[in-house]
């Protein structure tokens, strides 16, 4: 279990920063903190509201930001006061300053040196915490090696190559590891379970509970050839479900452009965005490769956008097309419950549709191509096109409404 919170942190970093940023068009200026060669160097303060996205070659920033921030380079380091949780990917990510939220970090190499006031999530190659690293609450990590000679103010979970804890953790200790080391200063308040092929090397002066050792042999790794269990097809319904509700929320109250552009698509340009949808799954293996071939970075960056978009693209599919439902609930129920309730329905019918052989496919396969054709039409068209239909959508609404209020009266009257 715990092998698979590299993998589950990581995507979920990358969910999450991608629809915020790439999925739904955000903009942000970061011209007054670029230089020519793309490198950002962030020192006013405070930084304004509306600048929350930083992307360059090395990012520094030095300043206080008070919403949540997402930043992304080759290297990034983060000095500074974070009024918001944060997000960081970069293939070296160091944290001086302090995240008074959550901090989510994936990348090859990431140290703190800093303080987080509530969880941290660390999915990378080599996690550093030193003497000054302060985690006030939980700590997720998914790494190859993770030293740990700071505090963690709770508890941490673990799933690690080689650990090495040389600090304080004032909780429990839940690892999975081919190597647990406990060393002479390390100070752990709570009990410490650990799963290995080998047994954890405690230090005589640590200051620690004996370590709860679940012995793995090769043959308990290798996964068994089985059906799936009751228990997992329920995580896979709940957890589908809860992704699709995810974007719902952020597409709802985040990005209102878009929201309102979802039921203009829905209802006029289904056609135009599987196009669009097909053209770029046919395009995408020539971009990536052309990607690699202008800069080798460039293309790991934009082979991981292709992915998240592809990732997204169903559940954001499934809430556009939740719009074609929404105009039967709307007379019945307030218009957020109606999008909800319609939201619920697509999902439903999704993921009862996804247990169906050759069917699961097809299905997927379409709402694939239609939700990147989605996103490629709101982020072409989204400037004038489709506002001057929506505002067309508006005034024929308006007209109904009006029409069936003098019916409303009139059968009134003759009653």
């Amino acid at each position: 279990m715990f092998k698979k919170i590299s993998m589950s942190v990581l995507m979920m970093v990358l969910l999450l920063a991608m629809a915020v940023t790439t999925a739904f068009a955000a903009t942000n200026d970061m011209s007054a903190y670029q230089d020519s060669s793309g490198n950002i160097d962030i020192t006013e303060s405070p930084v304004p509201n509306t600048q929350f996205m930083f992307a360059g070659s090395n990012v520094v920033a030095n300043s206080i930001f008070d919403t949540t921030t997402l930043f992304a380079g080759s290297a990034v380091t983060l000095d500074g006061e974070y009024n918001g949780d944060v997000f960081v990917a970069g293939n070296s990510v160091i944290v001086n300053g302090k995240i008074n939220g959550n901090l989510y970090a994936t990348g090859n190499m990431v140290t703190i040196n800093g303080e987080v006031t509530r969880d941290a999530f660390v999915a990378c190659n080599e996690l550093t915490i030193s003497n000054t690293g302060i985690i006030s609450r939980d700590l997720f990590i998914g790494t190859a090696t993770a030293v740990i000679n700071g505090t963690v103010g709770r508890n941490l979970r673990a799933g690690v190559g080689n650990l090495t804890l040389n600090g304080l953790i004032n909780g429990f200790v839940e690892a999975e590891t081919d190597q647990l080391t406990i060393s002479s200063n390390a100070v752990i308040t709570g009990p410490i379970d650990n799963r290995s092929e080998n047994q954890a090397i405690v230090a005589a002066n640590a200051t620690a509970p004996a370590v709860n050792w679940e012995q793995v042999t090769q043959e308990q790794q290798a996964p068994e050839k089985q059906g799936k269990s009751v228990g997992s097809i329920l995580l896979s319904i709940i957890t589908q479900f809860a992704f699709i509700l995810v974007i719902w929320l952020l597409i709802t109250f985040l990005t209102k452009d878009f929201n309102d552009n979802t039921r203009i698509m829905a209802k006029k340009h289904i056609l135009v965005s599987l196009g669009i949808g097909a053209g770029f799954l046919f395009l995408s293996p020539l971009i990536i490769i052309l990607s690699f071939i202008i800069y080798a970075p460039f293309g790991v960056a934009m082979t991981c956008l292709i992915i998240a978009g592809m990732i997204l693209a169903m559940p954001v599919a499934a809430v556009v097309f939740s719009k074609l439902l929404t105009g039967y609930f709307n007379s019945k129920m307030k218009p957020l419950l109606s999008s909800f309730v319609s939201v619920l329905i697509i999902a439903a019918a999704v993921i009862i549709l996804g247990f169906i052989p050759v069917v699961n496919f097809l299905v997927g396969l379409f709402l694939v191509v239609m939700g990147i054709g989605f996103i490629g039409y709101n982020i072409l068209f989204t400037n004038r096109k489709l506002k001057e239909e929506r505002l067309e959508a508006d005034e024929m609404l308006m007209i109904d409404e009006v029409i069936d209020a003098e019916e409303s009266s009139t059968e009134d009257k003759i009653k």
